[in-house]
C-alpha cells in the first residue's frame, strides 16, 4: 500500500515539474540578449546545449519576443546545435505567420543558411504557405529584401517590381 501511495506521490510531483519546467519565464529573454551581449552567441548556444533550454529559445522565437533583438537571434542561430535546427526553423515559420517583417527580420539573407527565406518559407505545408504569402508580398522593407525575395521565390510566387 505504502509503494503504490508513494508511486503516486512521485507521479504527481514528476508531472507537476515537468508543467512548471515547460513554461517560460517572461525574463528569459532579456535575460538571453544580456547573456549573448556579454559572453556571445557561441558561449550561449553551448551553454542552452548544456543545460537543455533550446526549446525556452523556440517558445521566445515563435511569441516574437520583443526582449531579443533580430541580430541577436540571427547570431545565436548560426551556433545552434544541427538536433535543434528543425525546431527553430519551426519557430521561425511560426514568426513569420504572427509578423512577417520580424519574421523576415530574423531570416538570414544568406542563401545556404538552414534559417535562409528559401530553407524557412520553402519547407512549410501548402496551406502554410498561402497564409503566409500575401503577409510576405505586402512588406516592403529594403533592409530585409534579400529575405523577402528568397522567401517569395520559396512560396513560387514573384515579387512585384
Amino acid at each position: 500500500m505504502r509503494r503504490i501511495l508513494f508511486a503516486f506521490a512521485l507521479l504527481a510531483l514528476a508531472s507537476t515539474g515537468s508543467s512548471l519546467a515547460a513554461a517560460v519565464p517572461p525574463h528569459f529573454g532579456s535575460a538571453l540578449s544580456q547573456q549573448i551581449s556579454s559572453d556571445g552567441p557561441r558561449a550561449v548556444a553551448w551553454s542552452l546545449t548544456l543545460s537543455h533550454d533550446w526549446a525556452k529559445v523556440e517558445q521566445n522565437i515563435a511569441a516574437n519576443d520583443p526582449a531579443l533583438s533580430s541580430a541577436t537571434l540571427r547570431a545565436l542561430l548560426d551556433y545552434t546545435p544541427r538536433f535543434e535546427r528543425s525546431a527553430m526553423q519551426h519557430a521561425l515559420r511560426a514568426r513569420l505567420q504572427n509578423d512577417a517583417l520580424s519574421g523576415l527580420a530574423v531570416l538570414s539573407p544568406v542563401s545556404r543558411s538552414p534559417y535562409s527565406g528559401r530553407a524557412i518559407c520553402g519547407a512549410g505545408e501548402a496551406r502554410w504557405k498561402h497564409q503566409v504569402a500575401p503577409m510576405v508580398m505586402a512588406t516592403h522593407d529594403i533592409v530585409y529584401a534579400l529575405q523577402r525575395e528568397a522567401c517569395l521565390n520559396a512560396l513560387r510566387l514573384h515579387s512585384r517590381r
